[in-house]
């Protein structure tokens, strides 16, 4: 591991710009704010896991196959049950709620209300998922643009020890009742608010030996809890109480293992690919189900239950997005669905084309 690694900032400290004191999570006004490039590349890496997930219900595999009793699921299927299915969705759920937080700190430093910004947010994204229930009618955007709405007074007016508090119960008691579901989504995205009052982005960009030994710890659980889902029912961990929970404590090893090859010499790497997947999150998860659709029709997957070709074609469209997402993200300064989105959030149009040498500048939200 590179310097990076030995160096201790405040885990404790708030988002650079911040005060977490008196009403509420809230940031202080700032010229600019910073742009995690950990939190991109993470958000890239959570979008990857859900399509190889995903894959199978966008393209309604094996639908027209008769259901064969007594069948175990084949070497490919666990492969994908004990290290993709429900160990991404919590990731993803963690960065949306760390973007409420970007995203109100960004309206308070505009000078303006913070909760219009937020629930105009909410609005374009439920716009944007009703959409996307036409080609993907099992897509998430939808719960979580009700599920954000609600959570706007509790992001911007609770203290940020609240925040914490109400996240980890209600994620801990999600988690418990009901394994991996719609359930975690409210927990997750208080936590993900909570991490960036605390500073956890920046901890994340330039982490230190505490993230070994959290690393450490969550490898230990996460060997305990994928034990326990093997000792469990098996098949989809989606719906298993042990596979949830299991694939909860993976997510959390896999956002601790990330940030720290980020560390290193894989910093590279993981940012060439993952980051710009990151940065178009949204045009990329709706854009997957486009492609992924007609290709499906085109070669009678639902006919078929054979997964391996089924996720060669998922890891083709993502080095693909992550291909055309970088060519575009030189010209342009946000993906198409994301530009959408963010004029509805700002409820004007947004400066599109990159002006020259901005590189990663522009602000988080």
């Amino acid at each position: 591991m590179n310097a990076n690694i030995t160096q201790s900032p405040d885990i404790s400290a708030p988002v650079p710009g911040s005060h977490a004191t008196g009403g509420g999570v809230r940031a202080a006004d700032a010229a600019s704010a910073p742009r995690y490039q950990v939190l991109d590349v993470l958000r890239g890496f959570a979008v990857c896991g859900i399509l190889l997930v995903n894959i199978g219900d966008i393209t309604e595999l094996g639908m027209d196959v008769p259901v064969v009793v007594g069948q175990g699921p084949s070497t490919t299927q666990n492969v994908l049950y004990y290290l993709v299915s429900t160990r991404f969705v919590p990731i993803f759920s963690l960065m949306f709620g760390m973007s409420l937080m970007f995203v109100a700190d960004s309206a308070r430093r505009r000078g303006v209300p913070a909760w219009q910004v937020l629930l105009r947010r909410m609005a374009g994204l439920l716009a944007i998922g009703l959409l996307h229930t036409l080609v993907y009618p099992g897509e998430v955007l939808k719960i979580y643009a009700v599920v954000g709405a609600v959570m706007i007074p509790i992001v911007l007016r609770a203290p940020r020890r609240l925040v914490a508090v109400l996240g980890i119960v209600a994620t801990a008691a999600s988690y418990g009742l009901a394994g991996s579901s719609e359930l975690n989504v409210p927990g997750l995205f208080l936590l993900g608010a909570a991490a960036v009052a605390y500073g956890l982005p920046a901890f994340l960009e330039r982490p230190d030996r505490r993230l070994v030994a959290v690393a450490v710890g969550l490898a230990a659980l996460t060997g305990l809890a994928v034990f326990w889902q093997s000792r469990s029912d098996g098949g989809d961990p989606r719906f298993v109480s042990a596979g949830g929970i299991a694939g909860g404590v993976q997510a959390a090893l896999y956002v601790a293992l990330v940030a720290l090859a980020c560390a290193t010499p894989l910093r590279r790497p993981l940012v060439a690919f993952l980051e710009p997947l990151g940065r178009t999150a949204l045009s990329c998860y709706v854009g997957a189900s486009c492609v992924v659709v007609p290709v499906g029709l085109l070669l009678g997957w639902r006919e078929s239950t054979d997964l391996l070709p089924v996720l060669g074609v998922a890891v083709v469209v993502l080095a693909g997005q992550s291909l055309v997402a970088r060519v575009w993200l030189r010209h342009f300064r946000y993906g198409p669905l994301e530009w959408a989105w963010r004029c509805l959030t700002w409820w004007k149009p947004q400066p599109m084309r990159r002006d020259g040498g901005q590189g990663l500048a522009a602000v988080q939200a």
